[in-house]
């Protein structure tokens, strides 16, 4: 954690779950953060706890000017970001047939756009700034889980972007985190009473290993050992997938049983 003493640091999502582990973690070490999430009311409730954070940011990253506000700040009070965990998301549950399509837009600009557009707007903004830009993906960008078809294929387009910038050559300042399911209000936003997948891992623990591996710049971050072993031996043909997929397959339809018991 020394790596992250003083530094200016930038965090999305921060009000709550995994980005308000990290600002918790970090400010023993750093009081130059700044704070973002769509909520005031969780901003300012993290301020109170933490109340020498150097700046809070209320902005809607699901929407083109965004990351404007992020940036506005920036040019008036900084001078460089060592690190940026661009850690806000959104994801919806339910068949793939009845996922909130009219929503796809905004769910792509919040997951996809705006960590990617944040990243070259910094970049931009502080050419000289030896910036380590961390961007949280998820688990489900490698295995395709039931219930999740517009979260996966946002997480996935993330992936598929950062291995063609990494084939390039020009994605050294590029990390991306694959966190399992967490145990944070998270999953309880994409659907009322939605099952949790397997493996179920604490936000404290994936902002730990987030912060070690972004400290080490590392290109990707697995917070779960068990998944990293459940990736390798389906890479060696043990055909584990189908079996998550049954079993979570059979929780989406006890899922929505239950509405209709209701």
């Amino acid at each position: 954690m020394k790596s992250y003493k003083d530094t200016h640091i930038v965090i999305t999502g921060a009000g709550s779950g995994i980005g308000l582990e990290l600002v918790r973690q970090l400010y023993p070490y750093s009081k130059r953060i700044v704070a973002v999430d769509i909520s005031l009311t969780l901003l300012e409730a993290l301020q109170i706890e933490m109340p020498e954070i150097e700046g809070i940011v209320a902005a809607d990253l699901s929407k083109k000017e965004g990351n404007a506000k992020i940036l506005s700040w920036l040019s008036t009070h900084w001078d460089r970001v060592d690190f940026c965990f661009a850690n806000a998301g959104k994801a919806f549950y339910a068949p793939a047939d009845q996922q909130p399509w009219d929503e796809m837009e905004h769910l792509f600009q919040l997951n996809v756009h705006s960590p990617i557009q944040l990243g070259y707007g910094l970049q931009t903004l502080f050419p000289n700034s030896p910036l380590r830009h961390v961007i949280t993906c998820s688990a489900i960008s490698y295995w395709a889980i039931p219930g999740y078809s517009m979260y996966a294929s946002t997480k996935a387009a993330l992936l598929q972007w950062a291995s063609t910038l990494w084939s390039e050559g020009k994605g050294n300042w590029l990390t991306l985190v694959f966190p399992i399911a967490t145990a944070t209000a998270f999953f309880d936003a994409a659907g009322p009473n939605i099952p949790r997948a397997f493996p179920i891992q604490s936000p404290g623990e994936v902002a730990k290993r987030m912060l070690t591996g972004a400290a080490r710049g590392k290109q990707k971050i697995y917070p779960s050992s068990l998944f990293r072993v459940l990736l390798l031996l389906q890479r060696m043909g043990f055909f584990l997938l189908p079996l998550v997929q049954k079993i979570e397959r059979q929780k989406l339809k006890r899922w929505l049983s239950s509405f209709k018991r209701d």
